[in-house]
């Protein structure tokens, strides 16, 4: 599926056609509008305009001056707004904010984001954590906001990014075994906390992250090696040793204080607009997790860690919410670390085909990710070339690995009637009230489940009813 197409759907609408005036838009398919952006590389460039129909230009002229520098670099800019309200629980009804969505819309020399399409504003909303009521603009993944207001004309578009590893090269990070950024293990994730000791919530933050921290790196032993950066945003050395003081449980390394131009340059480089903030990258420097502090407010043993978008993930009581709405294949394993990455070789060949054959993404993993709770949405799914079996319109599915032990596995079990037998691949239908567990004594292999999610899909499984789905799950 082609990037566009999976950051905004099919199609968008033209701001600026004939008809405009009166109301009416034109949609265009996406892959038309966009045609020249790249996702990298050299070329016109996508921006994703955040803007706020309920907001006035007089009261923040951003959108103002971002058409002032779409003018002066167009082709090489292409836009598209997502319109959002700045206040839910206001009065205005839906015919009033389709109305501001119109009236904020009509005359802009770009595409949008269609008034209805609910589920991709949420989605690129909470993907790249937008703050209420603060228009913005990104690009790449990055917010540069605050990069356009300082230039004016655009003579930096695209305001790129300095790069990670240039801005620590050098760097001694300090901690109980000071190292420079370059000599920290080739394996190790780099987790980037940015805090200050002036900032109640990183206060209240920063123990939950040490213990989330220690978890991961006993749970996964590719995770072992995980590092905590901390770059602080203190206004004196004094304030930033407590702020180091309160990671070192976490096997904190500090951006030292002397360092003022990397503790500046870091947050640009990570498209960080505040605090406190956790961002996590590979080794590399590529990007893995913008959004990580409300990540692991979802996930506070770090099951999930580091909370990248895949196919497959472990099984929490956030995913038990879904479930509610939608099927799900679980393969129950033991709490193993060599079991987990066994369950995810087997299962994540299926996953990944069955989402890229629905043009969908990944809607299980976790509710920052994207929605897809729409009842109304179904996919037509046809089963792999191999297999005969008609295909059928079937809802989104997800897959989960279910850790023995955990509440959320041992909860599903109990409420389902499913035995504690481990390894079991069960797919589970709580909208249609069944469910199917492949047999016992089968092999677990990526072929066998493949099988097994295409006679789930297609209605060809040998099926027993299931009991409602109830809060008490």
């Amino acid at each position: 599926m082609d990037w566009r197409e999976k950051l905004f759907g099919r199609a968008l609408v033209k701001c600026e056609a004939p008809g405009t005036q009166n109301g009416k838009f034109e949609n265009v398919p996406t892959l038309e509008a966009l045609a020249d952006c790249v996702e990298e590389g050299e070329g016109a460039v996508c921006g994703i305009y955040f803007s706020f129909a309920n907001i006035s230009d007089a009261s923040d002229d951003f959108g103002v001056r971002l058409e002032q520098v779409y003018k002066a670099v167009h082709p090489r800019l292409k836009v598209v707004e997502v319109v959002l309200w700045a206040h839910v629980g206001t009065p205005e009804g839906p015919v009033e904010r389709e109305a501001g969505f119109r009236r904020t819309l009509t005359g802009k020399p770009w595409f949008a984001v269609p008034f209805h399409d609910v589920d991709t504003k949420r989605r690129l909303t909470q993907k790249y954590s937008i703050a209420v009521g603060v228009p913005t603009l990104v690009i790449r993944g990055r917010g540069v906001r605050d990069a356009l207001l300082s230039d004016p004309t655009g003579e930096r578009f695209p305001w790129p990014a300095p790069p990670l590893n240039e801005v620590l090269r050098g760097i001694q990070l300090q901690g109980e075994q000071s190292k420079l950024y370059e000599e920290l293990p080739a394996n190790a994730i780099r987790v980037f906390y940015f805090a200050a000791h002036w900032c109640p919530p990183c206060r209240s933050f920063a123990p939950s992250l040490c213990s989330t921290l220690s978890a991961v790196r006993k749970r996964r032993a590719k995770y072992a090696n995980t590092q905590l950066i901390l770059v602080s945003s203190d206004r004196s050395e004094q304030s930033f040793k407590r702020t180091v003081a309160s990671v070192t449980a976490g096997g904190a390394l500090a951006v030292p204080w002397s360092a003022t131009e990397a503790r500046t340059a870091l947050p640009a480089a990570l498209g960080v607009a505040g605090i406190p903030a956790l961002v996590i990258t590979d080794a590399v420097g590529k990007l893995l997790t913008s959004n990580g502090r409300q990540h692991l407010a979802a996930d506070p043993t770090g099951l999930n860690f580091p909370w990248g978008q895949r196919a497959v993930s472990v099984l929490t009581e956030q995913a038990l919410l879904k479930m509610a709405r939608h099927p799900a294949v679980v393969l129950f394993i033991d709490d193993e670390d060599s079991e987990i990455e066994f369950a995810e070789s087997v299962l994540m060949p299926a996953a990944d085909s069955y989402y890229e054959e629905c043009s969908i993404q990944y809607p299980g993993f976790c509710p920052y990710q994207n929605s897809s709770d729409d009842e109304s949405m179904d996919f037509d799914y046809s089963t792999t070339k191999s297999s005969k079996i008609k295909k059928k319109s079937f809802k989104h599915v997800m897959f989960f690995i279910g850790i023995d032990g955990s509440d959320s596995a041992d909860m599903i079990r109990e409420h389902i009637g499913l035995d504690d037998a481990v390894p079991m691949l069960t797919a589970i239908d709580f909208p249609k009230q069944r469910m199917v567990t492949m047999k016992f004594g089968d092999e677990i292999t990526t072929d066998s489940v493949q099988n097994f999610v295409d006679a789930f899909l297609s209605g060809n499984a040998e099926f027993k009813p299931l009991k409602p789905y109830s809060d008490k799950c």
